[in-house]
Order: C-alpha cells, then structure tokens, then sequence
C-alpha cells in the first residue's frame, strides 16, 4: 500500500491493526502514525510467530517501537515452538511473563502431533523419490488435498513439471510471485479448484545452519593468519546464497498460514531438524480433523529422520517408533511406473526449470493487477486464474495421463479402491465449475453425425430421387 492509502486507512483510526513491525515503524517515523497516541491508546499487542520475527530482521524496527508501548499495554507473544529467539524476545518486551501451553480438543498436553495425525514413512533413493510421489499420486493412494514438501524452489519446478506430463495439475507456492498471487494461490487451494499444492518449506534452519557454517570458517581463517583471495570468492558467495535463502524464509509457507481441510502432508525433501517436520504436519489435522503425514526419506536424510523419530519418543513418552511404514504402496507398483518416469525425468531438462520458473513469475505479474482490481469488485470470485495450468509448451503424450491395468498390481487396486471409498464416504466432492455456454444444438441420435452418416452423401441421394429411388434415411426414420 502506498501512505496515501495507509493514511486513508488509519483515518478511522481502527480499533485493531493488523501489520508488520517495520510498517508500523515506518508509519511512525513518517507522522502517519502518531506516536504519543500509540501510548495513549494501545491496550493489546499480540506477535504471532514470535520465533520467526528476529530471523525476519525484526529486531531493529521492535526496538523502535517500545518507547511507544505503554507499561499498562498486555503484550502476548505466540508460537508453536520455543526458542532462544522466543527468550530473547521475552526478556525484550514483557515483564513477569507467564507461559501458557494450549493443546488441541482431545489432544494430551505432550502431543506434539496430535493423535488424529497418522505419520508414515517410505525408504527410497533420493533420485527414486520423484517415481515414488508419482505413485502415490497416480495410484490414488493418499487422500486430497495434499500438500508436498520441497527444500527449494528449483525442486518445485521439476517436480510441478513431471506431474503435468502424467496427467496430474498442481500449483507452486513460490516465494517470488507478488503478494496478491500468492493469496490467490492459498485461497484457490483452499477452495478446492486443484488438489496438489507444492510448497518450499521456510529456511531458518538453513540460515541457522548456514551461520553455524560461517561461523567455523571465520575460525579456521583466524588460524590460518592470511586470507587468500579464493576465500574471499568463497564468502562472497556464501553471503550470495544467505541473501536468497533470506528471500525464501520471508515467505515460509509453514508459518501463519490456513491451510484448510489438508488430508495428507508430503515431505518430498525432509526438513532439515524435528522443529521443521512438526510444523509442516501442523498443516493436517486441524480442527481435531483427521489426516497424514508421508515423509520420503533417503540415505543421506536417515541420520535426521531418526533424530525426528527419537523426539517425538521423548516428548510423547513412548518406546514403540512413532511414525510408520507406508503400507500401502507396493514395490510391484512403484517398479512398474520406473520405464516411463526415468524417460519423463531425463526430458525435464534444468533449462526447462529456469524457463518454467521464468514464465510463471511473468504470468502472475501480469495477472497481478488484474487479481487486485477484480477482486476489489468481485471478492468471491476465485476462478478468474487459474495456477495449476500448464507450465509445458511442448505436447504431452497422451499414453502418459493413464495407466494401463496390467502394469497396476491387485494389492494397489484394492488399496487405490478402499482410499476412493473413504474419499466417497467423507462426501468430498470437488465444486462444480459453470458449464460453458455453447452451441444450443440438439443432442443424442438426431445430431449425432455417426448416426446420420451416409456414404452416399447429398448428391448421391438427390440422383437417386430424380431417378425414382426412395431414401433410404427417410424410410428408416418412418419405420
């Protein structure tokens, strides 16, 4: 917004304002906002996602604003994980904090994931995880809505990219699109116009593992005494990289979102500690409804998934293993889609990532302004865009949208069938799209051109008439 539309706005003034602390600084800096009247008037102050408000460089504009906050202000910090950034914004802005831990209806107070949350694991390579998704995802062997899990938006594309070629539409939440984008992505999927919704996952434990990288190496140079210039290449990228992982973890999809009506997360790509796997499954299971959690993992993810596996054991109290084996997808199914998806995934080129990528971000900014201005006069309406359509410019082989029923095992079909029934039994349906208006033409027998065909043809039957032979169609249609 632009502070010729903040100060219309704050004209009121509003009795609850919803916005980021740089805004609010920003406004107060400005005389948008006037300053003694926050101190007057400010009664509540509540920071949702207070473990992510430092790691969004927060900090300063926090600071700038306590001078305007009353003592007699009640200031409520939130999240869903405690954290040393918690503490240190505890000690920052309350006095005498008292912590208050809230559990969902039915939920024990130590569940870190609620009992109505099933969490299941396959084992698999990492460059079999793609043959795997589409098998789940072909077979029908996992409830919608689902949403995956990606450690990077590059992963996004090509996975988005290879789900076209077989036939199953999906959208990326993607970091880099315009605001207005986003919401419609989240509210599209909300409203059920597509069912797969690929999501890179927010990045502080990439920042903090990144620093922790940093930090060793600033050590190791110490020692050294001198500094060539390949380590000063060296930082330079690594500070290339913290900045895009920045850019990433200003929009971590994890946080503060509302996912509705979420029937199965998917960790394609596993977090990269227990703290990111808990909240990715916060995604299912909301409002005491029931979901899952499928997490793909791979060697080199083992030594995290245990680590995952050993504190959801100590929080929960339990000595069996918490999360499952998948038992639903057979090896038989997952080989027999091998042939054509290794053939799909060599085609999906990284030239043709980047060029996806490209021309989604083109789309949504063009589409941007159209979004704000429709919205503004029609605010129910969700299909004007739609971000599952096709990324691919090149044809898709029809052969590919079906699976033949030799190549689907008995035990999958069944499977695939009890999961259809669930799905029929839960009464969910996807909503019905307005039918196009089209040709108001008869229909059936009479404007069927199979049924009203002649090898004769128009002259052949004026010839015949001239002649004295009856038309055989007429006679047909008398009898």
């Amino acid at each position: 917004m632009s502070d010729k539309d903040i100060t219309v706005a704050l004209s009121g003034p509003p009795n609850i304002l919803v916005s980021t602390p740089a805004c609010v600084a920003t406004c107060i800096s400005k005389g948008i906002i006037r300053g003694p009247a926050v101190k007057e008037s400010l009664s509540m102050m509540i920071l949702d996602e207070a473990d992510l408000l430092l790691s969004y460089r927060c900090e300063v504009d926090l600071k700038a604003l306590i001078p305007h906050i009353p003592r007699s202000c009640q200031s409520i910090l939130m999240s869903a994980t405690s954290s040393s950034d918690v503490d240190k914004l505890t000690k920052l802005l309350l006095h005498n904090p008292f912590v208050l831990t809230l559990s969902e209806v039915g939920q024990a107070k130590d569940d870190v994931i609620p009992k109505n949350v099933q969490q299941f694991w396959i084992s698999c390579d990492a460059k079999d995880k793609i043959l795997h998704i589409l098998a789940l995802l072909k077979f029908e062997l996992i409830q919608k809505k689902v949403l995956i899990f990606v450690n990077s938006i590059d992963m996004a594309f090509r996975l988005r990219l290879i789900l076209e070629k077989f036939g199953i539409r999906s959208a990326v939440l993607n970091a880099e699109l315009p605001q207005n984008s986003r919401l419609h992505i989240i509210e599209a999927f909300n409203a059920r116009l597509f069912d797969y919704l690929i999501a890179t996952d927010d990045t502080k434990t990439k920042e903090k593992q990144t620093n922790e990288e940093n930090k060793k190496e600033a050590t190791l140079s110490r020692k050294r005494k001198k500094q060539t210039n390949k380590e000063n290449q060296k930082e330079q990228k690594v500070s290339r990289k913290h900045l895009q992982q920045t850019l990433d973890a200003e929009f971590g999809v994890v946080r503060g979102i509302d996912f509705k009506n979420v029937f199965t997360v998917v960790n394609f790509d596993m977090p990269l500690d227990a703290t990111g796997y808990v909240h990715r499954i916060g995604r299912t299971g909301r409002a005491n409804k029931t979901g899952a959690s499928i997490s793909l993992v791979s060697p080199k993810e083992d030594s995290t998934f245990k680590e995952i596996e050993h504190m959801l054991q100590d929080v929960e109290k339990k000595d069996m293993d918490c999360i499952s084996p998948f038992p639903l997808l057979t090896k038989d199914a997952v080989e027999s889609l091998r042939y054509r998806a290794q053939d799909v995934a060599r085609s999906v080129t990284t030239r043709d990532v980047q060029e996806a990528r490209r021309q989604d971000i083109k789309n949504e900014i063009l589409n941007s302004e159209k979004l704000k201005s429709h919205f503004e006069e029609n605010p129910t309406d969700l299909d004007l865009l739609k971000h599952d359509k096709l990324l691919c410019n090149k044809e898709i082989p029809a052969y590919l949208r079906d699976v033949p029923d030799y190549l689907i095992d008995p035990k999958t079909k069944e499977a695939s069938n009890a999961v259809k029934l669930s799905r029929a039994a839960m009464h969910i349906d996807k909503p019905q799209r307005r039918k196009r208006q089209g040709f108001k033409g008869g229909s059936g027998k009479s404007r069927d051109p199979l049924k009203t065909f002649s090898a004769e043809g128009k002259r052949g039957r004026r010839r015949k008439e001239r002649e004295g032979e009856p038309d055989r169609r007429k006679k047909s249609k008398k009898a």
